[in-house]
């Protein structure tokens, strides 16, 4: 099969040597191989500059509250589908361990007709939202194939409980391969009672859930027929510090070379107040931070990167499509155009207006960095006290790192280096008793149990926005490694998970070809023979 996607006005193709190349720069590029000759061919497409909407929000560990993948708000006509119950191994690598539990999952069969596919969204670190099998992309690619569409929370997360609590023993089954092996589960089970196995599953997922749909097509190929993995973070990571370097690229391309100026000296200075007490009292008043600000180093780190996080998260959601979220939208444009405010003569006091601005659109009361308070509530245990937050930190200390330090090339992040690697790898060893040297041998066996970017699966989109951090860590287009039938997709100037949203008539053209691009992909996939 040759993958050939028909994008109209963007591009002009020149024949070259070596098969099919663009005469223009690009930005995607589909590799595919052809039968018969068996030549190679990249076929390139040029995406122009793409522009959603989004909703700022305070990130922990790269993560807001709730999740990194944000859900769209539904439809007031339409119902949402009833949650349904599953029987999950609680193990599924001792097959001496006969313990299940229940495992919640969401099914919409509005367009399912027989021999029709079956798109399967994977839920992620946070509670599973039925409104994603109902409105979104996938969805109208499942009304056009007469795909029955279900979404499987993720175990530990949500309402899907596999232990009585959250203690440190009983999160020992809590991981990526759990969840994969729980997903595969599900797909033998409900499609043999739901005479479902013979039809071809394909996966979705945004952010953690978009590496587990790469991984899912990757580790079980004969049950997963095809995945569309977007803004997946495939490439476990300790020391994460191209997280900052994209948030400093991402200012400077939306906002400008000056307000990317007036953080640098905004937070240089705040870090040397932090240095002080007469400083630390000046931004107290600043800033009103929930607690007193003290001496102690962890806490003063965390005050600096809480600071710099309130930028982190309004670039990582720059722009999604927020006018049909309901949400309130805050962009880089809108901080920027605070910290470029000469009105108010000091670069301190233009950070601390950014976060009293997001506050007011958060509905926060006070400026929350506190390193003991952040440490005491993900110690916490009862399934009562988390919204996934301790979860999600385990898998981060456990399998993939992620740390987003402050560790980066001075002139590569505004933010200072207060906040380096050592800092938070002391969160992994407060909360669970994971050591640097135990992180990094655990981000060594991801990526060598899953390929990192040089997955060697077949028919998966890797959907991402160059806006957003995340994307530094996922498969993009120059890849040498990954195979003809593994479809890297980068669309400039999108943030985090964009193409997944649904529709708005504010897209423009490019995003439009990007989701275009998507769609003929998955359909190509169908036509294939599970063999090919």
């Amino acid at each position: 099969t040759v993958y050939r996607v028909q994008l109209v006005q963007l591009y002009s193709f020149s024949k070259e040597k070596e098969g099919l190349g663009v005469s223009t720069p690009a930005l995607v590029c589909l590799g595919s191989t052809g039968r018969g000759e068996r030549m190679k061919l990249g076929i390139c497409l040029l995406l122009a500059v793409v522009v959603v909407a989004c909703q700022a929000s305070r990130l922990r560990h790269g993560r807001p509250r709730g999740g990194l993948l944000k859900d769209p708000v539904a439809p007031q006509d339409i119902a949402l589908p009833a949650e349904q119950w599953f029987d999950q191994i609680l193990d599924h690598f001792d097959g001496q361990n006969t313990l299940t539990w229940k495992q919640r999952y969401f099914v919409n069969d509005t367009f399912y007709k027989p021999g029709g596919p079956v798109f399967l969204q994977i839920g992620g670190e946070g509670p599973a939202n039925p409104v994603w099998v109902v409105v979104g992309q996938m969805m109208i690619m499942a009304a056009k194939h007469n795909a029955m569409a279900i979404l499987v929370e993720h175990r530990y997360y949500g309402a899907s409980h596999p232990t009585a609590d959250l203690s440190l023993e009983n999160m020992r089954y809590l991981s990526s391969e759990q969840g994969l092996a729980d997903l595969a589960n599900f797909r033998s089970q409900y499609g043999q009672a739901h005479m479902l196995d013979d039809a071809k599953w394909i996966t979705f997922g945004g952010s953690y859930p978009g590496a587990l749909s790469s991984w899912a097509r990757l580790k079980y190929p004969h049950f997963f027929h095809a995945a569309v993995a977007s803004s997946a973070p495939v490439f476990a990571k300790l020391n994460f510090t191209q997280y900052l370097e994209v948030v400093q690229a991402s200012i400077v391309k939306d906002g400008g070379a000056d307000c990317l100026t007036a953080i640098q000296s905004g937070m240089a200075n705040v870090n040397e107040l932090l240095a002080t007490a007469a400083g630390r009292t000046q931004l107290q008043s600043l800033f009103k931070p929930c607690t007193t600000i003290s001496d102690v180093p962890l806490e003063i780190s965390s005050f600096s990167q809480g600071v710099a996080g309130m930028f982190m998260g309004v670039v990582q959601y720059n722009r999604d499509n927020v006018a049909f979220e309901g949400r309130t939208e805050v962009t880089i444009s809108d901080v920027c155009t605070i910290m470029k405010n000469t009105s108010i003569a000091l670069p301190e006091s233009r950070l601390a207006a950014v976060n009293k601005f997001l506050q007011a659109k958060e509905g926060g009361k006070c400026f929350d960095y506190s390193y003991s308070e952040m440490i005491k509530a993900l110690k916490n245990t009862t399934w009562s006290s988390s919204e996934g937050g301790r979860q999600w930190f385990y898998q981060v200390c456990t399998e993939f790192g992620y740390l987003q330090s402050s560790q980066a090339n001075a002139s590569a992040q505004p933010f200072g280096n207060l906040f380096p690697v050592s800092t938070q790898v002391q969160q992994c060893i407060d909360i669970f008793g994971v050591n640097a040297d135990q992180l990094a041998q655990h981000v060594a066996w991801s990526n060598g149990n899953y390929g990192s970017v040089h997955i060697k699966g077949s028919r998966i989109i890797f959907p991402n926005g160059n806006i957003d951090p995340w994307h530094a860590l996922s498969v993009l287009p120059g890849n040498v490694d990954v195979r003809p039938s593994v479809v890297p997709i980068l669309i400039d100037g999108t943030a985090h998970c964009a193409n997944m949203y649904p529709s708005s008539a504010n897209d423009l053209p490019s995003l439009v070809e990007a989701r275009h691009a998507i769609f003929n992909l998955v359909e190509l996939f169908l036509i294939e023979d599970d063999h090919q």
